[in-house]
């Protein structure tokens, strides 16, 4: 009896890992690579990286029960995003020789920030491929940029495991570098906070301070109410999904009231000499 059940014990471990390749070959075999290929323009070598890379931590929590064995695509993220910042500055480098330092960096942050990378992957219908649980799809369509700004440079991350750097260039030219101008580029420049920093400390002595006066929702899909003060006056309220996109709402309505600056009589004071 107890030679039997040793036996059974050392073929446990083995029997798991059947079922986990079972698992992973199940939702393989499932997916539809052929349509995920044409909405890329991409031709897929090994198909397991980008189950991988289409796959939010969400899915893993609402399947463990089902005994799926996936790993979220947070790594191939990491990777996806050190990928896509070299070839990004690659790009601007070799075409923007006429453009300083501050320019490159200032181009290079709008083509890697969330709101861009989401709408390339909205643009290649990413979300529509997403192995998420149903409360972080449904935050998708709340606006909600993270999951899809992330899945993106997953995606980029399993193009370089799977066919090397210059496969993931010819992706991002392809998605990205073939339409790019500098009037393209600006449109996406909304660093607000930047624009009121400089227009308050060149016409008074203070900084915009930032304050979450708010917060609400689940943890994976906050929204997030900020208050930008000049004095402490409040000059505009903003809200986003995370901290940084509800500041840059503040600030953008910041601008908008710029009167309310004058009409404190908040001018700079002339240094004594």
């Amino acid at each position: 009896m107890f030679g039997v059940l040793k036996t059974i014990k050392r073929f446990v471990p083995f029997i798991k890992i059947r079922k986990t390749e079972s698992d992973l070959n199940s939702i393989v075999a499932s997916f539809d690579f052929k349509s995920f290929q044409e909405n890329i323009d991409y031709h897929i070598i090994h198909k397991n990286f980008f189950v991988n890379a289409l796959t939010h931590r969400s899915f893993l929590k609402s399947k463990s029960s089902n005994g799926v064995q996936l790993t979220s695509n947070e790594r191939l993220e990491y990777l996806g995003d050190a990928i896509l910042d070299a070839i990004v500055a690659e790009y601007l480098y070799k075409n923007f020789p006429q453009s300083e330092e501050g320019d490159l960096t200032k181009y290079r942050s709008v083509l890697v920030n969330q709101r861009f990378l989401a709408e390339r992957a909205k643009e290649i219908k990413l979300q529509n491929y997403l192995l998420a649980a149903p409360t972080a799809l449904k935050s998708i369509e709340d606006g909600y940029d993270t999951i899809l700004s992330d899945a993106y440079e997953a995606l980029v991350g399993a193009i370089f495991l799977d066919r090397g750097y210059e496969a993931a260039k010819e992706f991002l030219n392809n998605q990205i570098f073939k339409k790019l101008d500098v009037k393209w580029l600006n449109q996406f420049d909304e660093n607000y906070k930047s624009k009121l920093l400089e227009y308050v400390q060149a016409n008074t002595d203070y900084i915009p301070e930032y304050k979450v006066i708010n917060q609400e929702g689940p943890e994976h899909n906050k929204l997030f109410t900020v208050e930008v003060q000049i004095a402490g006056r409040a000059l505009g309220i903003g809200k986003g999904r995370t901290k940084k996109q509800a500041e840059q709402e503040a600030a953008s309505n910041a601008l908008n009231n710029l009167e309310i600056i004058e009409n404190m009589g908040l001018k700079k004071k002339k240094k004594a000499h």
